[in-house]
């Protein structure tokens, strides 16, 4: 990185906590919305309402998002995960990431699979630790830099069950950088347990790449 990129390059920082002035914020509850909506998520997918209650929520959830359509606007003013200022950057669609450390290198946090990612038998789905992994490390590769990357490959090796409803500690960290291509790697531990790890290659993009 030449002086010049390097003195234009976001803090690595940000990637984590965002900074003011550059986060959409939206209303002053929405962080709120999303957390209820986090917890909505996982009691729809604990319980089993009666045809009443199926009902009434179907016709609560048709009728806002009547209200919502109207309100869509471009990829690039929307607030949903892009508020790196909360938890899993305001978003309902991969787990919640809590960050309790982090540099330019590696990361650690931790995060609590709520019933929403059962995939059975009190386990984690499956499908649900690979789009952690790639949450952490795709946002670790491209800390501090203005050269964003994106995802070549993710591998996942599952070592042992990933339980539901514990809070679980995750950590990323960077093997090395050649050129475009960045090698990171990462586990996921229950306690002394190692529930999965990930390496995961990421190729820096070309200029006026998507």
């Amino acid at each position: 990185m030449s002086d010049e990129e390097h003195a234009s390059a976001p803090h690595w920082s940000e990637t984590w906590r965002g900074v003011e002035g550059q986060v959409p914020a939206g209303p002053a509850g929405y962080g709120a919305m999303i957390d209820t909506l986090r917890t909505f998520l996982d009691d729809v997918a604990a319980a089993s309402p009666d045809e009443a209650i199926v009902a009434a929520l179907t016709q609560d959830m048709a009728g806002w998002s009547s209200k919502l359509r109207p309100l869509a606007v471009p990829e690039a003013e929307r607030i949903f995960a892009h508020r790196r200022d909360l938890p899993g950057r305001g978003q309902t669609m991969s787990p919640q990431l809590f960050i309790d450390e982090a540099s330019a290198e590696s990361v650690r946090g931790h995060v609590t699979f709520g019933d929403y990612y059962l995939g059975g038998n009190g386990a984690v789905h499956g499908g649900a630790i690979p789009l952690l992994f790639d949450e952490i490390l795709g946002r670790l590769s491209n800390a501090g830099t203005q050269k964003r990357s994106r995802t070549a490959f993710l591998h996942v090796d599952f070592r042992s069950i990933t339980p539901i409803g514990k809070r679980l500690q995750i950590r990323g960290w960077f093997e090395y950088e050649e050129g475009r291509k960045r090698l990171l790697k990462a586990d996921l531990r229950d306690g002394d347990t190692l529930c999965a790890e990930a390496e995961g290659l990421f190729v820096e993009l070309r200029p006026g790449q998507p």
